[in-house]
């Protein structure tokens, strides 16, 4: 028979922490997030293992033998067809140690019906993981960090911790990447600039940074609705990602704002010079108006034989772009 794989979440907690309202709050907190995030798609079949089931009058001594495995974090107990219990791994630990109203010696006789629950939590396997983990955390006391029961072809758990860190792992996505345009974000961008231009300090590589800005984003929303606007961004994302070499990060860094930083492999700086301006032609031919909605696009660029680090790169790059808005406004 297949056993479960997932290990409870509160096990990875010492007993006097595991019902800290500190641990309980934090958790309410990240499912909230994720319940007002959205975006969080993924199923709780995607997290769950299987599950064995035993016979409701199996006994206890056979129970302990399951448990010896590492891999078995709770077994389902049969109530009928359609319904099962569920024997944690703490539960049979609890009264193994008399907490549940019996002893060792007395319970290797008794069957595992005795010291199940057939309450357990119990979704489908369609299940959102969001939707799962909120009722989990709706659960109180020393249930709540109990696996959850997952009903499909065939019986299946999956952790509440697995469940909190599905959770963790999709907003950290979230947070480092726009929704809209799935770029990465302007946090991510930053660091990976930082981290290329640390990675490249004393080689003959250069990096330089493109910005593109949108003209009067704002008249496109206004004209065409929001729809449009998003479509365009999406639209102006995927050419500019599509006139840049291979390998090079593009991101969303603000509402009407695009970045791009490329890796420019080691040349003289004349071939360096000559190989940015032929970048830029590329970029700017990219990002003209190919449709009659699309808005202008203004673009600057800044290489690091003009800066001596990242932050020191992006400055001169906005400072490029607020000297051209500033120029535009001028009146002829």
């Amino acid at each position: 028979m297949n056993t479960a794989r997932t290990v409870p979440f509160a096990r990875f907690l010492p007993r006097a922490v595991r019902h800290d309202h500190r641990v309980s709050n934090d958790v309410d907190m990240l499912v909230r997030a994720a319940r007002v995030a959205g975006g969080v798609h993924r199923l709780v079949d995607d997290l769950a293992a299987d599950l064995t089931v035993v016979e409701p009058q199996t006994p206890m001594s056979e129970v302990e033998v399951l448990f010896r495995s590492p891999h078995v974090a709770c077994l389902g107990v049969r109530r009928d067809d359609d319904h099962v219990g569920l024997l944690t791994r703490s539960r049979f630990a609890d009264a193994q140690t008399g907490r549940l109203g019996f002893g060792r010696a007395v319970l290797t006789r008794r069957p595992i019906a005795e010291v199940a629950d057939f309450a357990p939590l119990v979704v489908d396997s369609g299940t959102g993981i969001v939707e799962a983990a909120t009722r989990a955390m709706e659960r109180r006391g020393s249930a709540r960090y109990d696996d959850v029961v997952v009903r499909g072809s065939t019986w299946a758990s999956v952790a509440t911790g697995d469940l909190v860190l599905s959770l963790v792992a999709s907003l950290t996505t979230r947070s480092l990447h726009d929704p809209l345009t799935r770029l990465p974000g302007r946090e991510l961008v930053l660091h990976t600039l930082r981290s290329w231009s640390t990675m490249l300090a004393g080689s003959s590589r250069r990096l330089v940074l493109l910005v593109a800005d949108v003209d009067d984003f704002g008249a496109l929303n206004a004209t065409h609705g929001p729809v449009a606007a998003d479509d365009f961004l999406v639209r102006l994302a995927g050419r500019l990602k599509a006139a840049l070499p291979s390998g090079a990060l593009v991101g969303r860094t603000g509402s009407d704002e695009l970045m791009a930083v490329v890796m420019v492999a080691g040349a003289t700086p004349e071939q360096f010079e000559q190989h940015v301006a032929q970048l830029r032609r590329e970029v700017d031919h990219a990002l003209a108006p190919q449709r009659g909605d699309d808005r202008p696009v203004r673009l600057v660029v800044a290489s690091d034989l003009g800066a001596t680090h990242a932050d020191a790169l992006v400055t001169q790059a906005l400072a490029r772009m607020h000297a051209l808005k500033r120029r535009e406004r001028v009146p002829a």
